[in-house]
């Protein structure tokens, strides 16, 4: 007989075995993946790629180098129950979210998890139901081209307020002997002025509650300047927010959830929703005033001009969408939320002498309008800037979506309930001319539709693709011997695709030229130390620069 003591230790041994066995992060079959050594999964590489390189995006790091030695379809492990399954095939990409394949995904758990936290019924945080459908006819007049042309004279003149802001820095700069200054939260600043004005018909006033601050100034040792100023309660508030959405691609739910839970107890997170609910509560009263004093007198608003009197003026109407207060409180924080250029003298010259000809007539009374940075023809260098700006930003990195019909993709089986991430802006990058044997590859178990739309036209880049080159958009064209912005001049994907791509990406264009032409016509941006300048950047919602270092000077005193 054996003794308690003998198979007391034998029955804990298989207990230990078979729980270990259990929770063991176990591969979708036959899809690639690295060797599972331990319960955590790829969460110890990707942690270390994270310190090392700042994100698992960057080149080298842990997603891109997976490409490399797995192939465009491959898996990986958030812990023991956590599973992903990545595309990197820029062309399948396309052909999913543009044609029929995209029915079979929908907005994934993990990237629900992360945002319901902080917004549970803004539209990043909905599957595809009536309430997501019901929030876009909200709110999709928005980014009209009808609408953007009237918002157009609002971004000019917080463009210039920016510039002006930059002009009373580059003075105090000098005072303290730096050689340049961060303007990590001033184009921050600056977009939440803009937004103030989409959302409630009046800048926030960021950018001059901060020039009317004194700062509290401080230089490193490479002479660098950080302007410290005394934030507005919303402008804290919002940061704040901003900052308690979880990153879904190296924490597991169960973290994410704990992680949620946490904050949502801490004063602060109730603070700060407190003050961003107030102030919206207000704008939605001012607006409803305005509506029913209207309303009185036998009147109804005509054009609406922000997205709160659009959903003000439409409640009460017969066959028009409205939403709960809950609701539109959390669609509102929804929108609520350079450096290559200064690495690159060049392109900003070019791009000057581009901007001074085609606008001649600008002047202080003469504001950029929504056709001078709409017309390709015009200013065809400007929208090159712009588009490898977005290229190599890499601002949104990976499209998380979820399987709800089985699927396949370059011949592998995805199950039901699988989370994919579509990493397009690697894709792109990786979609060079000395790739397109390795790529060409897999043409035997592409879609049909993929095979027959290919690239759409666009072309592979050279392999150069890493590098920050405006002119690969430009081209002669062969009859009237100008230059011209090549919209297929390779492959990019800044805001995503299909449906449930960035809402606001015709706002984010608009703004980024603008702001764009607006900064190049004033100033110059001149180098800063080497120390001071580096691409490392951090993964949120998207993807922040570590350091955003400029020197701005005017034109007159930039070199030769």
């Amino acid at each position: 007989m054996i003794s308690n003591y003998v198979l007391a230790p034998l029955v804990t041994a298989a207990g230990v075995y078979l729980i270990v066995r259990w929770v063991r992060p176990k591969p979708y079959p036959s899809i690639p993946c690295h060797p599972v050594t331990s319960l955590l999964g790829d969460i110890p590489a990707m942690a270390n790629d994270t310190i090392k390189y700042g994100s698992v995006f960057e080149p080298g790091a842990f997603f891109p180098r997976s490409v490399q030695e797995l192939g465009p379809v491959f898996q990986f492990f958030i812990g023991p129950l956590s599973k992903a399954i990545v595309i990197a095939d820029l062309q399948e990409i396309e052909d999913i979210f543009l044609r029929t394949r995209n029915k079979a995904l929908d907005h994934s758990d993990m990237q629900i998890i992360s945002f319901r936290g902080t917004i549970p019924y803004g539209s990043v945080a909905l599957k595809t139901n009536e309430m997501l459908k019901q929030h876009r006819r909200v709110t999709t007049p928005l980014m009209s081209s009808k609408h953007l042309n009237e918002m157009t004279p609002a971004i000019s003149t917080n463009a210039r307020a920016l510039v002006t802001y930059w002009k009373s820095k580059i003075d105090i700069t000098k005072q303290y002997n730096a050689v340049c200054f961060s303007c990590q939260n001033d184009f921050e600043m600056g977009t939440l002025d803009i937004i103030g004005e989409v959302i409630a018909g009046r800048s926030l006033g960021m950018i001059a509650h901060a020039q009317s601050q004194t700062p509290t100034v401080k230089v490193d040792q490479y002479g660098g300047a950080v302007f410290e100023v005394s934030p507005t309660p919303l402008f804290a508030s919002l940061r704040y927010l901003f900052s308690c959405i979880t990153d879904n691609t190296i924490f597991p739910p169960w973290a994410i959830r704990c992680i949620q839970t946490v904050q949502g107890w801490a004063p602060g997170f109730r603070r700060a929703r407190r003050v961003i609910d107030e102030y919206i509560s207000t704008c939605l009263e001012e607006s409803r005033k305005n509506v029913r004093e209207l309303r009185e007198i036998g009147q109804e608003v005509e054009a609406a001009k922000c997205m709160i009197e659009m959903v003000t003026s439409k409640e009460g109407l017969p066959g028009e969408d409205s939403l709960p207060e809950h609701e539109l409180k959390d669609e509102i924080v929804t929108f609520l939320f350079v450096k290559f250029l200064t690495d690159h003298p060049e392109v900003q010259r070019t791009l000057h002498a581009e901007l001074c000809s085609a606008f001649e007539d600008l002047s202080e009374d003469r504001l950029l309008t929504y056709a001078d940075v709409t017309s390709p023809d015009k200013t065809p260098y400007l929208e090159a800037v712009v588009a490898e700006i977005l290229r190599c930003a890499r601002i949104a990195e990976g499209t998380r979506r979820q399987t709800i019909e089985p699927m396949t993709i370059l011949g592998y089986d995805l199950p039901v309930g699988a989370d994919v991430i579509f990493i397009s802006p690697t894709a792109a990058t990786m979609t060079t001319k000395s790739a397109e044997p390795s790529i060409r590859a897999y043409d035997g178990v592409r879609s049909e539709t993929s095979l027959k739309y290919g690239l759409q036209g666009k072309k592979m880049w050279e392999d150069d693709a890493q590098e920050f080159k405006p002119e690969r958009w430009i081209v002669v064209d062969e009859k009237t011997g100008k230059r011209v912005f090549d919209q297929k001049a390779g492959g990019s994907v800044p805001f995503g695709l299909g449906p449930r791509s960035c809402p606001g990406k015709a706002l984010a264009m608009l703004e980024l030229k603008i702001y764009l032409a607006t900064i190049n016509l004033s100033l110059f941006l001149g180098s800063v130390p080497k120390e001071l300048s580096g691409y490392g950047a951090v993964i949120q919602v998207t993807r922040s620069p570590i350091q955003a270092y400029i020197a701005p000077r005017p034109w007159t005193a930039a070199d030769a």
